[in-house]
């Protein structure tokens, strides 16, 4: 018997992108059933609002999982980056799609590397642990808070705002907007956020039919390694505004966590590697995070914005 989903996703360009993915993987793997789409304002939307200072990245999440809860929707879809360790009584991660690129980059307005912007420049982000790694290699140009989704972002840059930007591969990729990508930088030192470039995939727990139909699009790889960053994530104090990077990669049945950790101004840095067999995601997450602590890493935590 065919059912209607309706999926639930932020209004943003990106969100929707995402969300239309999602929609084509499941009518491709179930064409009795139909999926819609619908957007959803959430606080995070508001640009006037510090995410830092408010309750962090689950700003983004929040009418979401309210309409989730509702029954007004059966699936939400969001980028993982943005979806808090903790979910509501009642919501589940039931599923990742095959992760996209996870670095970020660095875009210019006249295509000048990073290595090359000087004290008179100024850098776009909103993201405390970019800001944070660009102290930590010494760069020395003003930072200034920018909000907006890709385009918007990009549209600043181009009207003078800042002279650069720095921001999820992931999200120019998938909106086209390659062109202005002036490098990509390396994942080892600019340490992304846990389950930057993966998409999740959120229902009621009780739904088991939908959770049956989601496992046929998850990618079991990229979960393995966005459940060790969040691990690590979680372990640290579950805050998506900390400083933070954990970025796991898997070759030959080995699993790879990088972290990082910083106070906000880059002057305090910690980062450290761990390697487990696959399929002890969670464990390699923990572990790390312990090594960090008795490294001493509570002193930069209590230096960090606490939501």
């Amino acid at each position: 018997m065919s059912h209607n989903y309706i999926i639930g996703t932020r209004n943003s360009p990106l969100a929707m992108w995402q969300a239309q993915f999602v929609q084509w993987l499941l009518e491709e793997q179930w064409p009795e059933d139909q999926f819609s789409i619908v957007g959803i304002t959430t606080s995070g939307d508001d640009k006037s609002i510090s995410l830092s200072e408010s309750g962090g990245k689950g700003l983004y999440i929040k009418e979401l999982e309210e309409s989730l809860l509702r029954n007004d929707v059966d699936l939400c879809v969001h980028s993982l980056k943005d979806l808090p360790v903790k979910l509501p009584t009642g919501c589940s991660l039931a599923g990742i799609i095959e992760r996209g690129e996870v670095r970020d980059v660095f875009l210019s307005r006249d295509k000048k590397p990073l290595a090359d912007f000087n004290e008179g420049m100024k850098i776009g982000t909103s993201s405390l642990r970019r800001r944070a790694q660009l102290g930590s290699q010494g760069v020395r140009c003003e930072i200034v808070n920018i909000r907006g989704n890709v385009d918007t972002r990009i549209e600043k840059m181009m009207n003078g705002e800042v002279d650069g930007l720095i921001m999820a591969a992931a999200g120019v990729l998938r909106l086209g907007q390659e062109s202005f990508i002036t490098e990509y930088l390396d994942p080892k030192i600019f340490v992304p956020a846990p389950g930057q470039g993966a998409i999740a995939l959120e229902c009621r727990e009780d739904d088991d039919n939908l959770r049956l139909k989601l496992r046929r699009i998850h990618d079991d790889e990229s979960g393995q390694s966005v459940a060790a960053e969040r691990a690590f994530l979680e372990a640290m104090g579950a805050n998506c505004t900390l400083p933070l990077g954990a970025w796991c990669e898997i070759e030959q049945f080995q699993m790879r966590l990088h972290a990082f950790l910083s106070d906000p101004d880059g002057l305090s840095i910690m980062m450290d590697t761990n390697v487990a067999p696959v399929g002890h995601g969670e464990n390699l997450g923990l572990k790390l995070a312990e090594r960090f602590m008795a490294q001493g890493a509570q002193r930069i935590l209590e230096k960090c914005p606490q939501n």
